[in-house]
């Protein structure tokens, strides 16, 4: 099965990849499949992220001319196109909700995925009061976990903005991180949870690539499917040959080999 299988992106064309752990090799996993497909894709951010390899051409707003214009001009050419609005500090910054209005109202876009969280490279996060920046309510969002953090402590090392998930969960740093502490980070109604009941929301629970990490990704995904708003669960490796290993469905509860 592919990601944008599991994630159902037949049914949801603008997709916003929250959280930690694997958002951008998600987003570039993404637009190869569905590129792969004959689809025309826009990969873009509202946060800041790194430019992408040579073969996706990369555009900025900052320069001349129309966005969503020189969007489809690019599209009429090649598959994908990367959009940011400016190169600052050697990274892609990101759209405005007006600009990012502006490519989803491209009829030659057939799907947007947005990186809408920065994570520092940590595999965890809390988001803060104003991130991710999501732009409209039939967004999917989809917030990432990355599984090296079971087991490992709350704290800089694992956790961005682990002081947040402290405050809010009543947590000390070091605080080991388990199942049950992780299905908190990233439904508490400060955190991802925020979006749930308002769109649509799936989890992904990225680099279960050893049995030990698959186990624990199941006992978080039974977690969060006891969560009212969230549709699905996808147990991922995104890096590997066999990206999705599972699709745990809230309709059923079952849990699907892929």
């Amino acid at each position: 099965m592919k990601l944008s299988q599991a994630l159902d992106l037949a049914r949801h064309r603008v997709v916003a990849l929250a959280g930690a752990g694997g958002k951008t090799a998600s987003l570039f996993l993404l637009g190869r499949e569905l590129a792969a497909e004959g689809k025309k894709v826009i990969l873009t951010t509202t946060a800041k992220m790194y430019p992408p390899p040579s073969e996706i051409p990369l555009l900025l707003a900052c320069q001349s001319g129309g966005i969503g214009r020189r969007a489809a001009e690019i599209l009429a050419e090649s598959n994908q196109v990367l959009v940011g609005a400016e190169l600052r500090g050697g990274k892609v910054v990101g759209l405005s909700c007006p600009q990012l209005q502006e490519l989803t109202a491209l009829a030659q876009a057939d799907a947007i995925i947005i990186e809408a969280d920065g994570s520092r490279g940590l595999p965890l996060k809390f988001p803060g009061a104003n991130e991710p920046i999501i732009c409209s309510r039939d967004t999917l969002v989809v917030p990432v976990l990355g599984m090296s953090a079971l087991g490992q402590e709350l704290g800089e090392q694992t956790t961005h903005r682990w002081q947040l998930a402290c405050r809010y969960l009543g947590l000390e740093p070091g605080a080991v991180i388990t199942p049950g502490l992780a299905a908190k980070v990233l439904c508490h109604p400060l955190s991802y949870g925020r979006f749930l009941g308002i769109n649509p929301v799936m989890l992904l629970l990225n680099q279960a690539d050893t049995p030990a990490r698959e186990e624990a990704a199941r006992e978080v995904g039974k977690l969060l499917l006891t969560k009212k708003g969230v549709q699905r669960v996808v147990m991922a490796a995104v890096k590997s040959a066999t990206p999705v290993r599972a699709v745990w469905d809230s309709e059923d509860g079952s849990f699907c080999p892929s």
